[in-house]
């Protein structure tokens, strides 16, 4: 499916816009004049353990089993980029509406390019997210894995690019997978599967999503970081190093009943069965 779909022009100035120029958030941090704003770029990279990701590449030693992957694809949606200075104050970024990668404040990096196993993805690829933000020194950053409630829930059909991608949308949840990351092993070639998403959703007579019971999405705070000099390394060794990826059960599809997600929620800090998860001690993305 194509990622050149543009929304209209005013619906996007709407929604990318929205509340931007308030002056101050809900925690009473005052944001610097958006008047005075600069461009910003920041970088993502995929890695497993210190080594690039890529499509073609066979690392060894993840999980509990120390297993060689072949991965078939990594792509992530992430929101609500957010710089943060040394005063504790927050500046959204607005992000460039660039008709392919970015749309309102949500962004798709996408770590493979549809070679070798990666057949069900697309050539193009993308690892960052970029846009304007008020001028100041940035001393951390925050987003949002996955995507906002009211963009989850949509027709890719008639979604613009990068929400336009049937691949990267459960039906049976009436929602988009927030993360695909799916390969095979050595010793388990059938394969596994990590799907993070919202599930338990609930729709009303229409058939409109009024909420879901694990929302799933990840809210992520980085120190030291400056989009100068640094970049946000998303480590693949850090989130399947409590997973057997050789073993029956190394699938996760977000929902009790669809896998074994704990090992994989652990990683990300998010909420699995008993654990409530903690958000502050997930170990997959990093500043380098």
């Amino acid at each position: 499916m194509s990622l050149a779909r543009t929304a209209p022009l005013a619906a996007l100035l709407l929604f990318a816009c929205g509340d931007k120029d308030h002056d101050h958030d809900d925690s009473g941090h005052e944001h610097s004049d958006e008047s005075e704003s600069e461009a910003v770029t920041v970088r993502f990279e995929a890695t497993v353990g210190e080594v690039p990701f890529s499509c073609g590449a066979q690392p060894t030693g993840l999980g509990v089993s120390g297993a060689t992957l072949e991965a078939f694809d990594n792509r992530l949606y992430v929101h609500d980029l957010t710089l943060i200075d040394a005063d504790g104050g927050e500046h959204p970024v607005t992000l460039d509406q660039d008709g392919m990668w970015q749309v309102y404040d949500v962004a798709l990096l996408d770590f493979e390019d549809k070679t070798g196993a990666c057949a069900n993805g697309t050539a193009e690829m993308n690892g960052v997210m970029s846009g304007t933000v008020a001028a100041h020194d940035t001393v951390a950053l925050r987003f949002t894995l996955g995507l906002p409630f009211e963009l989850n829930h949509q027709d890719p059909a008639t979604a613009p690019s990068p929400l336009n991608l049937s691949s990267l949308f459960w039906t049976w949840e009436s929602g988009y997978k927030f993360w695909r990351f799916d390969g095979r092993t050595t010793a388990a070639p059938e394969g596994f599967f990590f799907h993070l998403g919202s599930t338990g959703c609930e729709t009303d007579t229409d058939g409109a999503v009024t909420g879901c019971a694990s929302p799933n999405r990840l809210t992520i705070t980085l120190d030291g970081f400056d989009p100068a000099t640094n970049l946000v390394r998303i480590d693949l060794a850090a989130l399947t190093a409590g997973v057997d990826l050789d073993g029956p059960d190394s699938t996760c599809m977000s929902g009790p009943g669809m896998g074994d997600c704990s090992p994989w929620f652990g990683a990300l800090g998010l909420p699995w069965g008993d654990d409530v998860g903690d958000p502050a001690a997930q170990t997959v993305f990093s500043v380098r």
